[in-house]
């Protein structure tokens, strides 16, 4: 095998590693629902990933609390051109559009302004 083919196969692995961990740990920690299609849609408008992006994102609400949801990568190599590593919450607004209220990769925990349940549910702060 090439070397530029291994350094590919290599880096293809850690996007996948990096898209499944924050799944593993929101699988064993937080507790979501899936938004209808019209939150999903709202919650991909707000967050301003390109359409094309749609399939390769997963869109989840918290449990506890519907006005709040979160986008992942889908860690699939189909989706390695859309891969983030960071976390983000976005909030529900009165006029029923969506906004990002938090984004980050390197934060302290637990955040402001977003409650502490709606943060272990979606896995950003889990002993919030």
């Amino acid at each position: 095998m090439g070397r530029s083919l291994r350094r590919f196969t290599l880096a293809t692995v850690m996007l996948g590693l990096a898209g499944l961990l924050p799944a593993l740990a929101l699988g064993s920690t937080g507790r979501t629902v899936a938004p209808t299609a019209a939150e999903r849609a709202g919650i991909l408008k707000a967050f301003g990933d390109p359409r094309a992006a749609d399939s390769c994102l997963i869109v989840r609400l918290a449990a506890s609390n519907g006005n709040y949801g979160t986008v992942r990568f889908h860690a699939v190599s189909r989706c390695t051109r859309w891969a983030f590593n960071g976390v983000n919450v976005l909030k529900r607004r009165s006029d029923d559009h969506w906004k990002v209220v938090f984004e980050g990769s390197s934060y302290g925990c637990p955040l402001a302004r977003i409650p502490r349940q709606v943060q272990r549910d979606l896995g950003i702060c889990p002993r919030a």
